[in-house]
């Protein structure tokens, strides 16, 4: 049985309830990795990737942003957005990239650099969690 009980929670619905032996998340300072019995912590995530594993299993997950809270063997990720790497339109999240870096050249007086940075972060998080998906190990499910 596995270790970790992880919920991925959006302010719209609950992405996943599940176990894990490991969870790696997109923190504010760079990627922690969280195993049992893991000190109780709150952490800011930035956009990225969420990995869990679950035996030789890998469920690859990507967010944009929230915190996490890891206490008694839970990890719960409160997200600003979260999708599973198969829920991802990979043509969509292609177009939005090229939609922020347009913008961020362009960079006029009516560009909001820090959200067309955000929006090409979110958009590289979304591209990558599908290529780890498709070049990594089988998912959990």
């Amino acid at each position: 049985m596995a270790a970790l009980a992880v919920d991925i929670m959006t302010p719209e619905r609950r992405v996943l309830q599940t176990q894990a032996d490991s969870v790696v998340l997109p923190a504010a300072d760079g990627e922690l990795g969280i195993l049992s019995h893991h000190a109780p912590l709150v952490a800011q995530l930035h956009a990225g990737q969420i990995r869990l594993r679950l035996g030789d299993k890998v469920e690859y997950f990507a967010v944009s942003g929230g915190f996490v809270e890891v206490q008694n063997n839970r990890v719960t990720v409160m997200a600003e957005t979260a999708e599973m790497a198969q829920e991802i339109d990979v043509e969509r999240a292609r177009q939005a990239a090229e939609r922020a870096k347009a913008e961020l050249r362009a960079s006029s007086g009516t560009v909001d650099i820090a959200q067309a940075q955000a929006a090409l972060l979110r958009a590289l998080a979304r591209l990558r969690a599908v290529e780890a998906a498709r070049t990594r190990r089988p998912s959990i499910r």
